[in-house]
Parts: C-alpha cells; sequence; structure tokens
C-alpha cells in the first residue's frame, strides 16, 4: 500500500490569508467606487495576486494528490466536477434571483444557461469556471508535471515567458483579435494564468526541498517580495498619472502583476512554513487560520452577496461615501459573517451542494518516531 503524504498546513495558511485578501479586494473594489479612489487603486493593485495565489492552489492541491497515482479519469472527473459544478449552479441561480431583473421564466432560464456558460451571473464565479476548464486539461496538465519532475527550471520558464507575453498582449493596447479570437475571453480562460498553475504543481512536485529552502530564506523572500511590490506600485502611479488610466493601473492582467503574484505567494508560503511547523508542535494553535482555509470556498462564494446587500443598505441610509473606517469595517464585517455562515451550513446536509464539502473534519494528528506532530489527512480542495 502506497504511503500517504503529509497534509501540508502550510497551503491552509496560503489559503486562508488569500480569502481574506479576495474579501478585501472586492470591499475595497465596492467602497471606493470601483475603485476610483486613487488610494484604493493602490490598495487594489497590492492585493490583486488573489486569483493568481488560487490558481496555484489548485495546481499544488491536485498535483500533490494526483500526480504519479494510476488514475481512471473518469471517477477523478466524477468526483472534481461534483465538487464545484453543483455549487457553480446553484450560487449563480441564486445571484440571479436575488440581484436580476426577473422578466420571465423563459428569459431568465435563457440568460442562466448563458451565465453558465461565460460565469456571468456575478463577477467572482468565473473562478467556478476556471477551475472546470482546469479539471477538464487535467491530464495534459499532470503530463506536463512530468517533464517539470525532471526539468522544473526550464518548465518555469517557459510558463513565464508565456505568461509575460499574454499580459503584454492584454494590457498595452492591443486587445482582442477579430480574426483569430485571441484575447475574447482573457482571464476567464484557463490559460490565462498558466504560470500560476505551474507554480503551484512545481511545488508539490519538490515540497520537501522547498520547504527547506523556504524555512532558511525568509529574509531573502522578504526583500524580494517587496522589489516585486514596489514594481506593482511604481506601474500603477505611471499608468495612474502619466497614461491617464487607473483601470490599467490596477488591473489584475498585466505585466507588473507577473512578478509580485508569484513573491506574494512565496512570501505567504515562507510565513506558513513557519506556521505548519507551530502547528506540528502545537496542533491547536491558530485555529482561525484553519477554519477559514476549511471554509474558504464557501466564503468565497457568498460574500458579495452579503457585499451586495451591505451597500444597499448604506446606500438607503445614504453612507456609501469612501472612506477608509468604511473600508476596513467593511472587510471585517463580511469575514465575520461569511465564515459563520459558512460554518453553519457545513454543518447541514445540503453543505456538499453548496460549499462542495459534507462537513468540517477536524484534523487527525498522528505522532512521528521523531516526536513532532503532523497532520495526517489528506488534501480536500
Amino acid at each position: 500500500m502506497a504511503e500517504k503524504k503529509r497534509y501540508v498546513e502550510a497551503a491552509d495558511f496560503v489559503r486562508a490569508l488569500t480569502i481574506a485578501s479576495v474579501v478585501a479586494v472586492h470591499s475595497t473594489w465596492y467602497m471606493a467606487n470601483g475603485g476610483g479612489w486613487v488610494a484604493s487603486g493602490a490598495i487594489l493593485s497590492i492585493l490583486h495576486f488573489t486569483r493568481e495565489s488560487f490558481m496555484a492552489l489548485t495546481g499544488f492541491v491536485l498535483t500533490f494528490s494526483l500526480f504519479g497515482k494510476q488514475l481512471k479519469w473518469k471517477e477523478v472527473w466524477i468526483k472534481r466536477y461534483k465538487l464545484v459544478l453543483f455549487p457553480y449552479m446553484i450560487w449563480s441561480a441564486g445571484y440571479m434571483l436575488l440581484f436580476g431583473t426577473f422578466a420571465g421564466v423563459g428569459v431568465f432560464f435563457l440568460t442562466y444557461g448563458k451565465n453558465l456558460l461565460d460565469g456571468g451571473a456575478w463577477f467572482h464565479l468565473y473562478y467556478l469556471l476556471i477551475t472546470m476548464q482546469f479539471y477538464l486539461v487535467l491530464p495534459l496538465f499532470l503530463a506536463l508535471m512530468r517533464v517539470a519532475k525532471k526539468h522544473p527550471v526550464w518548465v518555469f520558464l517557459g510558463a513565464l515567458t508565456f505568461q509575460m507575453a499574454l499580459m503584454a498582449y492584454d494590457q498595452y493596447g492591443i486587445g482582442p483579435h477579430p480574426t483569430f479570437f485571441l484575447n475574447q475571453y482573457t482571464g476567464d480562460e484557463v490559460w490565462t494564468y498558466t504560470l500560476f498553475f505551474v507554480v503551484g504543481g512545481i511545488a508539490a512536485l519538490h515540497w520537501p526541498a522547498i520547504r527547506e529552502w523556504l524555512r532558511t530564506h525568509l529574509g531573502l523572500v522578504i526583500w524580494v517580495s517587496a522589489g516585486t511590490a514596489a514594481l506593482m506600485l511604481a506601474e500603477f502611479f505611471l499608468e495612474t498619472y502619466l497614461g491617464g488610466n487607473m483601470t490599467l493601473g490596477d488591473s489584475v492582467l498585466q505585466p507588473a502583476m507577473v512578478p509580485w503574484a508569484v513573491m506574494s505567494i512565496v512570501l505567504l508560503a515562507a510565513i506558513g512554513v513557519r506556521y505548519e511547523a507551530a502547528r506540528a508542535i502545537t496542533p491547536g494553535r491558530w485555529p482561525l487560520v484553519k477554519w477559514l482555509a476549511d471554509l474558504s470556498f464557501g466564503i468565497y462564494l457568498c460574500h458579495p452577496m452579503l457585499l451586495q446587500l451591505w451597500t444597499n443598505l448604506l446606500s438607503q441610509f445614504h453612507l456609501d461615501q469612501a472612506s477608509y473606517w468604511l473600508d476596513a469595517l467593511t472587510v471585517a464585517l463580511l469575514l465575520a459573517v461569511s465564515t459563520i455562515a459558512m460554518w453553519l451550513i457545513s454543518k447541514t446536509p445540503i453543505s456538499s451542494w453548496l460549499i462542495g464539502r459534507a462537513k468540517v473534519h477536524r484534523t487527525v494528528v498522528v505522532r512521528q518516531p521523531e516526536g513532532s506532530a503532523v497532520s495526517s489527512r489528506l488534501q480536500q480542495s
């Protein structure tokens, strides 16, 4: 019987901090009128690493759990699509019913069908669409990972070159190509995030060595991350004040975002390694991180609904003015309410249909011969 891989608690830390940052991104965007406030635009340009981080986590988890196994793809696809497809369909319908204009049953289902194809029911549902695309090409991705097992640097550099070229094509005035259908749906297509799936996959393949490197090089990671953040902010202010286009300045899909997104993921992973070590000694430490990680998919699905209801309420009382305190309050409120709501849902029989998991499992801890505690359950997201 093959030995089970140790559960990577560092990934929990990355997931928890990423979902908290997602809530901050969307709250800032809403409360600052779509990022029209310069300070909010700068914040958004730094926080926009979140979608890339989730793509890297997806690549990591699937490579870590599936690579090297004899797979029956029908079973793999049924299991994976069950976790995402039904929540995608249910939440898409929910957003349409709650915030859409009902013009009859026929119109509703026609619009619903279109929204399922393009993720258009609400702005954040594109992520589930990309996830399902990634599941479809997973055999090709794992074949690429077999190459990356032997030649990680070359696979990384190839993915980096492709990513930078695509982001430059998207950012600098070329736009969608009417003949070749290039860039028609950039952001909603799985190859838009090629580098980040690859980064996650390579990290999974070489995780013991990478964990050790991150453990001993936190200072270097912090300095390089600060440099890429400075580059991201420099691009934002140049685009805003010289180019006159803040939307391009804080765009997720641009070349300056690529090094910053990669390093933000590396930085979170490096801190996560320390979180993992602390949890190995005292498994009950920082339970909020584990809670957020386990519920992150549900939090992602529900928080824009709460955000829209909250901003509608503020608007009724004429309190929807851009301010730091209201932005911070919104982030804290949304994170708390959505986490509690998803925890309650996770205790019900319908949780697998709504948030892709039957219940939030308690981590099983076993003692290793050397006396360190590690989690024994497998990655489930």
